[in-house]
């Protein structure tokens, strides 16, 4: 049976005091063919990027720009703080870029309740912690 097309399976409980209300159509990847586009062009822009330098530059230069965007995307805040990642932008060229995510769907405006911090930190140190059982 084809996987896109099949109704996603629970495997782990879904804690709903951490992640709220949820459903199973929350956990089918993506709805249309646009939004697979929208999803994969900036990938598929870097790889002709990388391609053309490779071919006018040569390999070294495409192997350190990616050692740098390595380096610098580690740097990061503690989770549920946002990051600006201003040194990754700079090299990727995203500061020059003035979309609709740079003043619309902001964590500080956003209405949702935040995610707790030592929620995140768990998750980020695969310290998920397993519930209660009762004790009958």
């Amino acid at each position: 049976m084809d996987d896109s097309t099949s109704l996603p399976m629970l495997t782990v409980p879904h804690d709903v005091f951490r992640h709220g209300l949820g459903t199973l159509k929350d956990d089918i990847g993506q709805q249309h063919v646009v939004e697979a586009i929208q999803k994969n062009h900036p990938r598929q822009q870097e790889q002709i990027r990388q391609e053309t330098m490779r071919s006018v530059y040569g390999s070294a230069l495409p192997a350190r720009m990616a050692l740098e965007r390595q380096i610098l995307g580690r740097v990061q805040r503690l989770p549920g703080i946002e990051s600006s990642r201003l040194g990754l932008d700079s090299l990727t060229g995203k500061l020059d870029e003035f979309d609709f995510d740079t003043y619309l769907n902001r964590p500080t405006e956003s209405e949702a309740i935040p995610t707790d911090m030592h929620s995140l930190m768990e998750a980020q140190l695969n310290l998920h912690t397993k519930p209660a059982s009762r004790g009958i």
